[in-house]
């Protein structure tokens, strides 16, 4: 008898994706070994080496991605209001989360047997140069209460929770573009502000998030991802289409271009024999300050985010079997507990720093392996046994 072909392809098991469970996991390692700032194998393997992109790209991406395609489903059952309730219920959650945050850091800073630096400065690494995000002068009552009230200070490595609040608050008007058939006017709205920003860049609030991810900007990809996750069954349908096969494949080659001009980074940490030098440092740093910068999120970037999240869900996809039982056991529980794990690795970068020097220049390759793949069990352990589960939310 004919030996049985053996297929890699992912099967659902349920009407839960994994594969997005895993892309998540695998942004979080990525936002974990960037925010624990000392230089390991991680880093040569996570730091913008498979495109000009970011772990909070991924993020923010696929969370515009779960909400279009989850509230879609809703609006079949509830009405439009209802469905926009949960959401801005969903920011003020997020919301306190990022006051809980500031208001503890604060106290721990009070603590003189912790050393909050860290957590409480943004460190310039090349230049050694640091730039507090709290207050250094006494302050007024009135003062702390509005600097904290509209998130005028905070850990940088929670930044991102500022922008998810302005978000989840639009959502509902996005939400009802999409559903009242406007997807046309929707992009063209969100590009337009996207547009705007990148000629006149400028903040929309007075919030600390801003300096890093400005709403302006990241308004986009989100939107984006929405109506990607919104329209997930046609477009999964069109993707068969001979025209949709084409685009695809457009994606996924723009996708390994961008890996290749990636490979010629002139990032001055990353060791100079595992970098290409087809691409001059001139060159590069033109195409990557003027296309692909990182906070205004320029459009050579935008692409790349796109096309290299298609190239990995069809990798996923087509050899899920092998990655699934190489990584999956890791980057899963973290995908599926990506709200709870980000909120604890900000106290998991402050454990760590009060033991570890924190210096990117300092290329200690095992010792700062250990130190970061430590960091990625606790934070795998604490997710996997779903630790105080019942306080912090997911």
């Amino acid at each position: 008898m004919p030996r049985a072909r053996v297929s890699w392809r992912y099967v659902a098991a349920d009407r839960r994706d994994l594969r997005i469970d895993l892309m998540r996991g695998i942004a979080l390692v990525m936002m974990v070994v960037a925010h624990t700032e000392v230089m390991s194998i991680f880093n040569i393997l996570t730091w913008e080496r498979f495109g000009l992109t970011t772990g909070a790209e991924g993020f923010v991406i696929l969370a515009g991605f779960m909400l279009g395609m989850l509230n879609r489903q809703r609006l079949h059952k509830a009405v439009l209001l209802t469905v926009g309730w949960t959401l801005w219920r969903r920011a003020w959650k997020i919301y306190l989360v990022n006051i809980i945050i500031i208001l503890s850091v604060l106290l721990l800073s009070k603590i003189t047997l912790i050393n909050t630096f860290e957590i409480t400065h943004f460190v310039d690494r090349f230049s050694g140069n640091s730039w507090s995000l709290f207050p250094t002068t006494p302050q007024i009552k009135e003062t702390w209460f509005n600097i904290i009230l509209f998130l005028q200070i905070g850990p940088h490595q929670t930044q991102i929770l500022g922008l998810y609040v302005f978000l989840l608050l639009m959502s509902p008007f996005f939400l009802a573009l999409l559903h009242y058939r406007k997807t046309p006017w929707l992009i063209a709205g969100a590009a337009l502000v996207y547009g705007l920003y990148q000629v006149t860049p400028f903040r929309l609030t007075a919030s600390e998030f801003e300096f890093a991810f400005p709403l302006m900007a990241w308004q986009f990809i989100y939107v984006l991802g929405m109506c990607c996750g919104w329209y997930k069954e046609e477009l999964l349908s069109l993707a068969r289409t001979g025209a949709g096969k084409v685009t695809v494949t457009f994606m996924v080659i723009c996708a390994l271009v961008m890996m290749f001009i990636a490979q010629n980074h002139t990032n001055p940490f990353m060791p100079p024999g595992l970098l290409m030098h087809v691409i001059s440092p001139a060159d590069f740093n033109m195409i990557y300050h003027t296309w692909a910068a990182k906070n205004g999120l320029g459009p050579l970037r935008v692409l790349n985010d796109f096309c290299l999240m298609v190239t990995v869900y069809l990798l996923l996809t087509w050899c899920w079997t092998p990655l699934y039982r190489l990584t999956g056991w890791f980057l899963i529980p973290l995908g599926q507990h990506s709200l709870y794990t980000f909120i604890l690795h900000v106290y998991v970068v402050l454990l760590v720093s009060q033991v570890v020097h924190f210096d990117l220049w300092h290329q200690a390759w095992l010792v700062n392996t250990l130190v970061h793949s430590v960091a990625l069990g606790i934070l795998w352990l604490m997710a996997k046994y779903d630790v105080a589960g019942r306080w912090i939310p997911n």
